[in-house]
């Protein structure tokens, strides 16, 4: 089950990497252009602004799972480098801890929280680029998708390895 597991989970990192990785080209790919504009022409483009900071949103939304998955999220080095000194066991049950907490706040978030935040019924739509707002608000929703279905994948595999029996 290890294996499969294992298999899955590194084809939705790939899956998430490639999604992040093309929102970050076009992140560097706007922000160039401003930065090219505002020197050398005499106007700079308003729509690179716009998109720039919609593709590190979505940058962002793809990116929390990889980073969930990689326990790359900024945290207290000290207590870690502590409790990994003394007991790894007990470092793992404190990240299994805090992953269920922030998925249980994701959860909440997601169902308790009024839908016309993520999905707004209005029309509104950006003002140099004319998209939509609800795809820009749908970020939102993404990565109350994301982050728990990693935190989930995580926890699934943090607790495999405990209950799996070492090979001889």
């Amino acid at each position: 089950m290890k294996k499969g597991l294992d298999k899955f989970i590194k084809v939705y990192m790939e899956i998430l990497y490639a999604l992040s990785s093309i929102f970050y080209a076009g992140f560097c790919f706007c922000v160039l252009v401003q930065v090219i504009s505002r020197n050398f022409l005499p106007n700079a483009p308003s729509w690179t602004e716009e998109l720039a900071r919609y593709s590190f949103i979505y940058m962002v939304a793809f990116g929390v799972g990889l980073a969930a998955l990689k326990h790359e999220f900024v945290n207290v080095e000290f207590l870690g480098d502590f409790l990994k000194a003394k007991n790894q066991k007990a470092l793992d049950v404190l990240n299994l801890v805090i992953e269920v907490i922030i998925l249980a706040m994701c959860l909440i978030i997601l169902v308790m929280a009024e839908p016309k935040y993520c999905f707004p019924t209005f029309a509104m739509n950006s003002t140099a680029t004319n998209i939509p707002m609800k795809y820009i608000y749908f970020s939102q929703f993404l990565t109350f998708i994301v982050l728990p279905v990693s935190y989930v994948l995580d926890i699934v595999r943090t607790l495999i390895g405990w209950t799996e029996k070492p090979a001889a």
